[in-house]
């Protein structure tokens, strides 16, 4: 079995040099990138991951773990075009080859084990957002937590998939549902609908 390399990163000194801050990998001309594990995999069996983090808090304490900030900004005055904090592109080329499993865009598996005695008291979510704008800007197009754009040759079969009618999230009590407690908000095209919501079972 070929042995892991592992080399570690300091501002400044050798291997037991002091921390002295954030350490950088910076490009040096714009319009660059810095490129990981950009190459061919020339590997027939077994999976192949092209980049792995995974910090490990081993000290027990009150902070906590994010696993990888990404946050790309526009200066105080400098305008543009598009701001994407994360592009996840899976790629098939034209040509043959089939895949005997899925694609996926983006995979969220949350992982605590089968045992265990922790207490979590904030929720726990596969996605979570929030909008920080301020009221001042113009918005000339919506602001959505979701967006699906116009297809480019074949169209989505469904909004959402769930795998069965046991996941949880589903409830099949029938009811009448004559009148709506809240609707959720739902833009088609130039035209808005909206999605009846109920508090209980009538």
């Amino acid at each position: 079995m070929a042995t892991a390399h592992k080399f570690k990163v300091f501002a400044t000194g050798g291997a037991d040099a002091p921390d002295l801050g954030h350490h950088s990998i910076d490009t040096v001309k714009d319009g660059k990138n810095v490129r990981i594990n950009s190459r061919d995999v020339a590997q027939a069996t077994g999976d192949h991951s092209g980049v792995q983090i995974k910090p490990n808090k081993s000290v027990d304490g009150t902070g906590g773990m994010t696993g990888l900030e990404v946050s790309p900004r526009f200066a105080a005055s400098m305008g543009g075009s598009d701001l994407r904090a994360i592009l996840a592109d899976p790629v098939l080329k034209a040509g043959s080859g089939n895949l005997s499993g899925s694609v996926k865009g983006v995979e969220v598996n949350i992982d605590f084990g089968i045992s265990g005695t922790r207490t979590i008291t904030g929720d726990v979510s596969a996605f979570e957002t929030f909008l920080a704008v301020p009221s001042t800007y113009t918005y000339s197009g919506k602001l959505s937590v979701i967006k699906v754009r116009d297809e480019n040759i074949k169209k989505w079969d469904y909004l959402l998939n769930l795998q069965s009618t046991g996941v949880g999230v589903l409830d099949t009590t029938a009811g009448t549902y004559s009148t709506a407690n809240g609707f959720l908000k739902v833009r088609i095209g130039s035209t808005d609908y909206r999605i009846p919501v109920f508090t209980g079972v009538d």
